[in-house]
């Protein structure tokens, strides 16, 4: 009878059973538990310190308030991600609130999950001490810890993404039914977390169908399964397809998006996401222990090292080429918060070239200099204003209530932000005249001037620097009626601008109606 020998085994790793071993077997538990422990401190502590940003803020306002029905309503006509974060989330502020912390608290649980996976799977790949180093980059990145404690679903991607990739490797080491259904479990609820989980997903699979095609019985269930999934995700995919969502994206250059992913990855948010530029110059380090990694691999690895390595590598090249690919012939969607499913198999890489059998001490060293350089940029952000979130709480309390009726005027994606935090908010304005006695600008330093198109009469009576931000107010003796697209031409400095309309109670203005997204417009 033909027998199948598994095409990734795993020798067995085990210390003889004596007195000098207990503590090396004690030592590893307690590492991983340390790492773990050091992770969640860095996803909670001040997780409510930072406001809200934009896409946070249409989860707290529009999406999950509200009963059951309203919250798919919402994920079907104003969001572009599949469901389950939001159901997860819905049952969650239900139960803690939509407070900046009890919110983003279930990011930091998922975030911190991610963890002791990434462990299982950096020791599937090659060793103990791989899956230690993965958990402790895992732990200490900084891309990581930013959507930890965003509300979001990308920590749910990252989770159930590295879920099916540690039951991926597991089938090919060991080729058990449980493990297939495991592996198409999770896979299922990583697609049911981000469409881009697609990409590893497929990866898998496909590598699944021809590595275990003797197994196809087995194996073409699980993949049915999953895609399955995917399918049935399809009709809500074609609904949530909408240019506005989208359309900032494409006007930048796809190989500027991913020089810009790379950054991201080796230390965090620091550009488009916060309204900066990205911070190249912080990425320099990060890349010469990525390099000094991979050299460790080349010239030091043994066949078993590179062989675990060479998938991890397959796995987080394959996202970045299949994301591209879709996005030349046919929606681009390219941008660093949803390539992450990439991430953690390169990091994985990373960390089986440090930890190689014959280069122990020099990967040691390298990985203790990546992991502490991290800590301290994790560190230096929170010190940083012009590296975290801007500040829209601190910014709508220093616009204070409306004692008149005025308009507020910012960048799009702080437009949001500003009504959530505002007192008396109303909704933002989408076009149409309206009085105002009051314009209030959010600028950029450089951009705190005068606008031209301002009418003559509103004169400035204050001018706030609050961080990078700055608040200029302008006011008019009488109210004067302006054209909104006239306030959006005002130039923040930010980019595209957006208008706050906002009056002192019982201000009333001109007709509602209800948009696509269920949000009250006025004309």
């Amino acid at each position: 009878m033909e027998t199948y020998a598994p095409p990734l085994a795993v020798p067995p790793v085990s210390a003889p059973p004596s007195s000098e071993a207990q503590p090396r077997n004690l030592a590893l538990p307690l590492a991983l538990a340390g790492v773990i422990a050091g992770a969640a401190a860095l996803r909670f502590a001040g997780l409510g310190i930072q406001s809200y940003h934009h896409d946070e803020v249409i989860t707290a306002m529009r999406v999950i308030p509200g009963s059951f029905a309203h919250m798919l309503h919402e994920v079907k006509v104003s969001e572009s991600n599949p469901p389950l974060y939001y159901v997860l989330a819905w049952v969650w502020a239900k139960l803690f609130g939509r407070g900046e912390f009890e919110l983003r608290a279930l990011s930091a649980l998922f975030g911190t999950a991610v963890v002791p996976v990434a462990y299982l799977v950096g020791r599937r790949l090659a060793s103990r001490r791989a899956g230690l180093i993965l958990a402790a980059l895992a732990a200490v990145n900084p891309m990581l810890i930013w959507y930890s404690q965003e509300a979001r679903s990308y920590a749910l991607l990252v989770f159930f993404g590295a879920l099916s990739c540690y039951f991926f490797l597991r089938v090919l080491d060991e080729a058990r039914g449980r493990d297939l259904a495991l592996w198409a479990l999770s896979s299922a609820l990583a697609l049911c977390s981000h469409y881009f989980a697609a990409f590893p997903v497929a990866i898998e699979a496909a590598w699944l169908l021809v590595s275990l095609r003797i197994l196809w019985r087995l194996v073409l269930p699980a993949v049915a399964a999953v895609a399955a999934t995917g399918a049935a995700l399809l009709p809500l995919l074609s609904a949530q397809v909408n240019a506005t969502h989208i359309g900032w994206i494409e006007k930048s250059r796809l190989p500027t998006r991913f020089l810009e992913a790379g950054a991201s990855f080796l230390i965090g948010e620091t550009g488009h996401v916060i309204a900066e530029p990205v911070r190249y110059g912080y990425a320099i380090l990060p890349a010469v222990a990525v390099a000094a990694a991979l050299a460790l691999l080349a010239l030091r690895g043994d066949s078993r090292e590179r062989y675990g390595a060479g998938i991890a590598l397959v796995l987080g090249l394959g996202v970045v080429a299949l994301a591209g690919l879709a996005a030349l012939v046919g929606k681009d969607y390219v941008v660093e918060r949803n390539l992450l499913p990439a991430l953690l198999p390169l990091a994985a890489v990373v960390a089986v070239g440090f930890s190689v059998g014959s280069g122990r001490r020099i990967g040691a060293v390298l990985a203790i200099g990546l992991c502490a350089y991290w800590l301290a940029f994790d560190a230096y952000v929170t010190q940083k204003p012009n590296l975290q979130r801007p500040d829209f709480r601190a910014l709508s309390q220093a616009i204070g209530p409306a004692k008149a009726p005025r308009a507020v005027v910012s960048w799009k994606l702080a437009a949001d932000p500003i009504r959530w935090y505002l007192p008396g908010q109303v909704p933002r304005m989408y076009g149409g005249r309206e009085r105002v006695r009051e314009v209030d600008l959010v600028v950029k330093p450089h951009a705190a001037r005068r606008p031209v198109n301002l009418p003559p009469s509103f004169r400035r009576v204050q001018r706030l620097r609050l961080d990078r931000l700055t608040l200029l107010r302008y006011l008019s003796r009488r109210p004067v009626r302006i054209d909104f697209p006239q306030l959006k031409a005002l130039h923040t400095g930010f980019g595209e601008d957006a208008v706050v309309l906002n009056g002192p109670a019982g201000w009333h203005v001109g007709p509602a109606v209800r948009t696509r997204s269920g949000e009250s417009a006025f004309r």
